[in-house]
């Protein structure tokens, strides 16, 4: 009942938000004061500090999740302006790439800028300075170094930036002894050599999050207050917290005393973390004085939306009497203005939300920020402003981040802003996100960010990349092919990711990006510069950027070529010949009679048709340009293998629910169904089944077109109600399919009487490495305290009686517990308690201990439960339910059998492949000689199969026949009497 009153409460609070901004269409500023400037000396001069060492989280900010209400807003499904397959136009590789910041802070928090000169870089919480040839000229120091109001200070949330209309370079981060916003403005265009001026403002609340933009009349700083507005409101007063603060620009370039106010912003819809964003001005005219934009999105999944819109406040400053400076609302851009349904919440709103390779944890998705800086340039014809957020592209599915992207136009005069295109940025199945835009002089646009994808078979560690379009492209489209600036080897170990990356453009030629953001490599965070052009480098220069057609699918003997010409330069183009060739053969060349403008590009069909007809063939097609005045040859020619694919071939990838949790019922099962063939495929039987139990066959009704991946529910749940460990199974059962080897997977679920999250690892407690019999995992990533490993399995031989298990830990003196639930009721009883607190005496070292199973151990399979931690603190680590402070909890599958024997292999490699969904080809290579056996479990831990196999050609093969059994899944061993490799089977 308690529980309800407060949700009552909650929503009359949100109500009375949502009514307040209806009514307060126009605020004056809710604080003003001046701070005055502190002079300190090059940098050149000082003894630099070096970064802080310690391993910190930077900063607890002020995040509330954003509450949305259960089934509201739209899209519900795709989002309309989802760009689904990634630019063709060959880009350039980076002209510079260089390492930047490594540190232990989470996040980094990256920034940097270029001026004429330099490029400065700044983290949590330190900065380094260098050439625009990546040298170093000021090395890594603590924000301290600098002096003035940022000695002692160091707490973090930098923003560095350079005013190209100054020539000056400005360094920011913020404080809360007292609250107040840090700024330092060199005094000349060398952040070297030149001293600093620093200020200190004073914001009476936490400025979190802040982001600095440059205008005419001020530096504008949009922060997160959210916490602040509800408090507010709590207490009765009159005003809203103040998000918006501007600093009096010109007073600080001179080093004179400089007054700050704050405002509101009013008509604002929040329900938890969000960060608006002004306009940073760029280019070779500043924008007249007064009416500064400020930009954020509304999701009509919040509380008090009615429509997705992007909403936009002008603020006008007096400097000479700050009582009539104003801020108010001025535009709302929604679905009559061209802006598309976006749904822009993650997983209910909490901040671990995009999945990363292995068991590491989910990070987040930066939801509820418009991404820095938000480019604004003026044109002769229009002025233009860029910006980003992140979405979620299809919510009807597992989640997959996009990045929403705009251009917004107004007339050079002023006036009303509108959009002038708009995209969704997510061109395959990878997470896109934490971007970052510009726009050069020319319109063409860049786009930095972070890609990522937990696919185990193709995973991608958090990476940084870049795309972008030409000014004449067809809009809402980031036409360039994808290119790296740097892959990540290693995952992030925590959720915090970011929390922004910056990208800046050369004020020397207003065409060069320069982006910086956050990657991995293992042990360490790392900051990695990226520096690229789009603008055109040459007069004349054309080449073909895609085969258009044919594309992947059932081919025939009559096909038509066409390909994408580009023009690349900077004259228009035509007649000049193209020629294309399959498979090395005889080369076709036409004449290409028509005109291409400089940077667009078109399409060419030839004449000549070619036959593709074999079935399961890959043709190889290069195309070619042949433009006699090209300067530059290199990207005149474009290769392409087309795949002629079976017509017919579907299969389940992936299993998304259930998944193991507490006291599970009733489950819904869904699964993705993927079409590998090379036609459109609808009505065929998918199916699902537990265990040894009854196969479920649905039809699935829908069409799922080439090479597509849709999700399925099932409309029979499946009962997960008695605790133990499930295995779930499904497949498609499609009639005359070509490839029954990828039509089904399986996952490992369970039901368990407790999770035991929330412990704290990130100082190395718990569990890092852990070894049982063919269980190897290693480097474990400190999550929650809580990882499920269940889908880890090895055989344990009962009749061998005890098993060496090995463990690692990151922080010395830990203790290590281990359980099996032998009886399968989903707890871990004290006489299932196989080791008890054994002292793991030293990190970064694999210490063994022994157990012992009973020699009538039930066969089958049963979760094991591991623990390690500190136990000197709170958490009683041989309660498996116990949440304890510092430590980690795994859970693990064994299936216990009887009588294996085993003997030593070395390098075996084990390779089951399914040929017709009961029969498998086995294979094992092994510098192994003698013969082998192999055996076939079912996961009841029954013995079906025993043969010997005698080695053939230099490797073991048997075709197992598992016609007779029942579906389901089963384990294949092959290897002596004393050791052997295991891989699971299924059988439908």
């Amino acid at each position: 009942m308690l529980k309800k009153y407060f949700y009552f409460l909650l929503l009359i609070l949100l109500g009375h938000l949502n009514l307040y901004s209806q009514v307060n269409e126009k605020a004056g500023p809710v604080l003003s004061g001046s701070a005055k400037a502190l002079h300190s000396g090059p940098l050149a001069d000082k003894e630099l500090l070096p970064p802080g060492g310690k391993f910190k989280i930077y900063n607890p900010k002020n995040r509330s999740a954003n509450r949305v209400v259960p089934g509201k807003g739209y899209p519900k499904t795709q989002d309309a302006a989802w760009q689904k397959e990634a630019g063709e136009i060959p880009s350039k590789k980076p002209e510079l790439v260089f390492d930047a910041a490594s540190s232990g802070s989470t996040p980094t928090d990256p920034t940097g800028a270029v001026g004429p000169n330099h490029y400065l870089n700044a983290w949590n919480s330190a900065f380094a300075i260098y050439d625009k040839q990546g040298n170093i000229l000021s090395p890594p120091a603590d924000l301290q170094t600098i002096g003035g109001t940022f000695e002692d200070e160091d707490l973090g949330d930098p923003i560095v930036f350079y005013d190209q209309f100054a020539d000056r370079f400005i360094i920011t981060q913020f404080s809360d002894s007292p609250n107040s916003l840090l700024v330092a403005v060199s005094q000349g265009p060398d952040p070297v050599n030149d001293g600093w001026y620093t200020y200190r403002f004073l914001t009476g609340t936490l400025p979190d999050y802040p982001k600095f933009f440059v205008w005419s009349d001020g530096y504008y700083v949009t922060t997160n207050q959210d916490p602040e507005e509800i408090r507010a409101i709590q207490d009765g007063e009159d005003g809203l917290s103040e998000v918006v603060y501007v600093l009096e620009r010109d007073k600080m370039l001179q080093g004179e005393e400089a007054k700050h106010l704050g405002f509101p912003l009013p008509g604002i819809t929040v329900n938890g973390f969000y960060s608006p964003a002004g306009f940073f001005a760029v280019g070779d005219e500043l924008p007249p004085k007064g009416n500064a934009p400020i930009i954020y999105f509304q999701d009509d999944a919040w509380l008090g939306v009615t429509q997705d819109h992007l909403k936009m406040w002008e603020v006008n400053v007096d400097w000479e009497n700050v009582d009539n400076s104003s801020i108010s609302e001025s535009q709302e851009l929604g679905p009559e203005e061209g802006v598309s349904p976006f749904h822009s919440t993650f997983d209910g709103g909490s901040f671990e939300n995009l999945s990363q390779p292995g068991d590491a944890p989910d990070v987040d998705a930066l939801q509820g920020a418009v991404m820095y800086p938000t480019a604004y340039r003026r044109f002769p014809t229009h002025n233009s402003v860029v910006f980003n957020f992140v979405v979620d592209v299809d919510p009807s599915r597992v989640e997959h981040a996009g990045i929403r992207w705009y251009e917004l136009r107004q007339d050079p005069q002023g006036g009303p802003w509108s959009v002038f295109q708009e995209g969704t940025y997510a061109p395959d199945y990878s997470d896109r996100w934490c971007g970052s835009i510009g726009i050069d002089k020319n319109g063409n646009i860049g786009l930095g960010f972070t890609v990522l994808n937990d696919n185990p078979e193709n995973p991608i560690y958090p990476s940084l990349r870049y795309t972008g379009r030409y000014a004449t492209d067809p809009p809402g489209i980031m036409t360039l092919k994808e290119e790296s600036i740097a892959e990540g080897t290693s995952a992030n170990p925590s959720n915090r990711y970011g929390d922004y990356s910056h990208m800046t453009i050369d004020p020397v030629d207003g065409e060069t990006f320069w982006f910086i953001g956050e990657y991995f490599t293992p042990g360490a965070r790392r900051n990695k510069v990226g520096v690229f052009k789009i603008a055109p480098e040459f007069d004349n220069d054309v080449g073909v950027v895609d085969i258009t057609s044919p594309s992947n699918s059932t081919l025939g003997a009559n096909e038509q070529i066409t390909v994408t010409i580009r023009n690349f330069g900077r004259l228009p183009q035509s007649n000049f010949q193209v020629s294309y060739s399959v498979d090395g053969g005889q080369e076709v060349t036409q004449t290409f009679t028509g005109t291409i403008a400089p940077t667009s590009q078109t399409d060419f069909t030839f004449s000549t048709n070619v036959n593709l007809s074999e079935i399961g063939k890959d043709y190889t097609i290069v195309a070619s340009t042949h433009l006699s005045s090209d300067e530059n040859t290199e990207n005149d020619i474009y290769e392409e293998i087309i795949k002629n694919l079976p017509p017919d071939d579907v299969g389940v990838t992936a299993i998304h629910s259930p998944e193991t949790g507490e006291r599970l019922g009733m489950e819904e099962v869904v699964i993705t169904v993927e079409n590998f063939g090379g036609e459109p495929q609808s009505n065929f039987p998918v199916s699902y089944k537990l265990d040894e139990g009854e196969t479920v066959t649905e039809t699935f009704t829908g069409t799922i077109g080439v090479q597509e991946q849709i999700s399925y529910t099932f409309g029979r749940l499946v009962d997960l109600s008695a605790p133990k460990v499930y295995q779930l199974f499904a497949t498609t059962n499609l009639p005359d399919d070509s490839n029954p080897e990828n039509d089904s997977t399986e996952k490992t679920i369970a039901n368990l009487n407790c999770i035991p999250e929330g412990s704290e690892c990130f100082l190395g407690d718990g569990i890092r490495d852990f070894y049982l019999e063919d269980i190897g995992n290693e480097n474990i990533f400190c999550t929650n305290g809580y990882n499920d490993f269940l889908s880890y399995s090895t055989l344990l031989d009962r009749s061998k009686g005890t098993f060496q298990v090995g463990v690692s830990t990151g922080f010395s003196g830990n203790q290590f517990s281990l359980w099996i639930d032998f009886n399968d009721n989903g707890a871990f009883e004290e006489e299932e308690r196989l080791i008890t607190s054994e002292v793991i005496p030293s990190a970064g070292t694999i210490h063994t201990f022994q157990f012992s199973i009973p020699e009538d151990a039930p066969l089958g399979e049963h979760i094991l439960r591991v623990r390690a931690g500190d136990t000197s603190f709170a958490g009683d680590l041989n309660n498996p339910c116990d949440v304890m402070e510092y430590g980690t909890t795994h859970d693990y599958s064994v299936v216990v059998v009887s009588s294996i024997e085993d003997s030593v292999l070395g390098d075996a490699e084990l390779i089951v492949s399914s040929m017709q969904g009961t029969v498998f080809e086995v294979n094992m290579t092994s510098s192994y000689q003698n013969p082998v056996w192999i055996t076939v479990h079912d996961m009841l831990g029954r013995k079906l199969v025993e043969n010997m196999i005698r080695k053939s050609l230099g490797s073991y093969s048997y075709t197992l026949d598992m016609s007779y059994v029942a579906t389901g899944v089963y384990l294949v061993r092959v290897g002596t009497r004393e050791e052997g490799r295991v891989q699971r089977i299924i059988v439908h």
